[in-house]
């Protein structure tokens, strides 16, 4: 398995920033072997920075989307909220998938900063839960909801064993195959719009940068094209002696803004859904029946040989043929709930996993063994956390993934990535310049 790494400087010119980082994937300007590929992002200067709003602040809600239903609410929601995401944002490094245990029992900032504690910084993460998401279902998002020019860079599948029960009847699988929108997307609509793969300059070279382009006026003015962009290289390296060549296309960019302009709150931005409240199992128990395991249909005829058995080993052959780390995350349980039949179920989901990940095919990490994960106070109810559980579980999420970081992407001081940068003493590389969305031509 092969990791993906990046690492980010940010150079000032005029009114806008170079952002440079690192990257290993392939490009409209294909690389020799040998070549470094470099992603250049030209990005307006007055970008905001997150902020938090007041918290008593409700969230606007989205306007309707153009798509047709997938028989889901949520999962309509999550994937309008996605592609303003990407379009303001950009593709996210880790994207957590799952069920609704995922959606509302992963933090995305408080990852992304447990992260940065860790040693990888700027490391951006949406969390794509889906309610009653199944093995299936998590295949079919990312064969067919998800673009592979919007894969990320690790995915980290946070559920637990019901999901992988092909004995239990899969009512959002079968939901979202009758629905208008998995018709639509049979037919090769795709919800979430490509990458444009913008235009190949050819070999310039790092001498002629920073770029002495009329950047101000065109940003204001929308006046790039390509052979603007072409004529000017052209005549700066007619001038100058090319030093160190590398070859450059330029794409079509996201003009990036801050996630805090997509909605009021954040963390909603980021796919989490919110949940306050706190599991006291006496008053809980007073509003809702108390069902043992025995007659949970989440473990109706548990096994996980069959239909999930097959989806999670069609998830694991996608994270393989892309090259994407994948991390299955077992999230934690409250005493509450793990009575006799739901225990041995998890036995035996638990010493499943741990044999297939010897395959080492994929990262298995079970938080339900940290009983400082399981207290009432960090569940909404007896299966699910809560807003507290969840960056609680975050954080050692973050420990428990740096770890693992650690075997493939070894920490770096911020000058030790300066110093292995793509720009400095490296011979003929390929490039990327990320403009705006202002191309006249």
């Amino acid at each position: 398995m092969r990791w993906v790494t990046s690492r980010a400087i940010a150079v000032p010119l005029l009114n806008v920033s170079f952002m440079t980082a690192l990257v290993t994937a392939s490009f409209a300007a294909t690389p020799a072997p040998g070549d470094v590929v470099v992603e250049i992002k030209i990005e307006p200067s007055g970008i905001v920075p997150l902020q938090f709003p007041p918290a008593r602040q409700i969230p606007t809600p989205p306007p309707p989307s153009p798509f047709p239903s997938f028989n889901s609410q949520q999962l309509d929601r999550q994937l309008q909220q996605y592609i303003a995401y990407l379009d303001h944002v950009g593709t996210p490094d880790i994207l957590v998938v799952g069920s609704s245990r995922a959606l509302q029992g992963v933090d995305p900032l408080a990852l992304q900063q447990g992260l940065a504690q860790q040693g990888y910084p700027n490391l951006k993460v949406y969390n794509f839960g889906i309610n009653g998401a199944t093995a299936q279902v998590v295949d079919w998002l990312l064969h067919n909801l998800i673009s592979t020019d919007r894969l990320p860079k690790l995915i980290i599948w946070a559920d637990g064993s019901r999901a992988f029960n092909s004995g239990r009847i899969d009512h959002t699988y079968n939901k979202i195959l009758s629905s208008r929108g998995h018709q639509l997307i049979a037919s090769g609509v795709r919800p979430i719009p490509a990458v444009s793969a913008g235009f190949n300059i050819g070999r310039v070279c790092i001498d002629l940068l920073p770029l002495q382009l009329p950047l101000q006026q065109t940003l204001q003015t929308g006046t790039y094209s390509e052979k603007t962009v072409k004529a000017n290289f052209k005549e700066r390296s007619q001038n100058q002696t090319c030093k160190q060549p590398l070859k450059l296309v330029v794409r079509h960019g996201q003009s990036l803004k801050s996630v805090s302009s997509l909605s009021a709150n954040p963390l909603e931005t980021l796919g989490f859904q919110i949940v306050n409240t706190r599991f006291n199992p006496v008053s809980y128990f007073q509003r809702y029946p108390q069902v043992a395991g025995e007659f949970d249909a989440d473990y109706r005829n548990f096994r996980l040989t069959g239909n999930q058995a097959k989806a999670f080993e069609n998830v694991l052959r996608f994270a393989n043929n892309h090259q994407i780390p994948l991390v299955l995350v077992n999230l934690p349980l409250t005493p509450t709930y793990l009575d006799f039949t739901r225990t041995v179920n998890e036995n035996r989901f638990h010493n499943h996993m741990r044999k297939v990940a010897q395959s080492k095919r994929f990262i298995f990490t079970d938080l339900t063994t940290y009983p400082s994960l399981n207290h009432n106070q960090y569940f909404a109810d007896p299966s699910h956390l809560n807003r507290y559980g969840a960056t609680a579980v975050s954080i050692q999420l973050s420990k428990e993934l740096a770890n693992a970081l650690q075997t493939f992407f070894p920490r770096k001081t911020l000058s030790q990535s300066l110093q292995n940068s793509s720009l400095v003493n490296r011979r003929c590389r390929t490039a990327c310049l990320y403009l705006p969305r202002m191309f006249s031509g």
